[in-house]
């Protein structure tokens, strides 16, 4: 597995935005990927979101946010030189691609099944393949999953966010869907359904944590500014704020 990622990071580097300056400002992408970030009265916001804004605002920093779907803003942070996106896995494939701030909030990501379908028991990789899967486009899910042989029209099924596999999925229009405990009782919540419609049945924590992805462009100083107002979030108990807030609360 570590070969194919490695040949991914090759393939995908064609991709590498050549250095420029960057003032004190940065437009910061994003997608709908509720609780982490979403529009609410027209504004970005979410638990990730904040924690961006509030790094910002410590590190000096005007930072204009934008909501597209993934593939847009992901391609935008790395063509944009005073750019970045979150919330972004950071592994072996998309290292060499960004700088690189966090972790942002996140929690370890498995293939879910309905528990009215036990029949759907995959035990590996290999024999999930035998059932349809639903990505985001252009998500670190969907490269994973390609680079372990899965393929378009035959187990997976691209879409434009995340969030709309679960409607599918509930369904049974989609065998198995891809989340996490943190995340996936607020896009339940949204069909009147709980954690306890659902189980897990692989592990995907190999994809990756949340972090803010920058371009490379953007100084080293400006960086290290980010990750060290993002560190004290998390040592003055903004971050417990928050998650509390947007996920205890499921304000959202």
């Amino acid at each position: 597995m570590q070969k194919i990622w490695s040949g991914l990071v090759v393939v995908m580097s064609v991709f590498l935005t050549a250095a420029a300056p960057v003032d004190s400002g940065l437009t910061i992408y994003t997608e709908h990927f509720p609780p982490y970030s979403y529009l609410a009265s027209d504004t970005v916001t979410g638990l990730n979101t904040e924690l961006v804004r509030l790094s910002c605002e410590k590190a000096g920093l005007n930072c204009h946010f934008l909501l597209y779907p993934w593939l847009r803003a992901y391609e935008a942070a790395q063509k944009e030189p005073a750019a970045a996106v979150y919330s972004t896995s950071r592994n072996a494939l998309r290292e060499p691609l960004f700088k690189w701030v966090g972790p942002l909030a996140h929690s370890h990501a498995n293939m879910y099944r309905l528990k009215t379908r036990p029949d759907i028991n995959p035990a590996t990789l290999e024999e999930a393949k035998r059932y349809v899967v639903a990505v985001a486009r252009g998500d670190v899910y969907e490269l994973y999953l390609q680079s372990q042989g899965f393929e378009h029209g035959v187990n997976l099924l691209g879409l434009t966010a995340k969030a709309d596999a679960v409607g599918l999925f509930l369904q049974g229009k989609v065998d198995l869907l891809i989340g996490s405990e943190l995340i996936l009782p607020v896009w339940l919540a949204k069909y009147n359904e709980t954690l306890d419609s659902i189980e897990p049945v692989l592990d995907l924590s190999v994809v990756g944590a949340n972090y803010l992805a920058l371009n490379l462009a953007v100084p080293n100083e400006t960086v290290e500014k980010l990750q060290l107002a993002l560190d004290e979030l998390y040592s003055n108990g903004e971050y417990q704020r928050l998650m509390q807030l947007y996920i205890h609360n499921n304000s959202n």
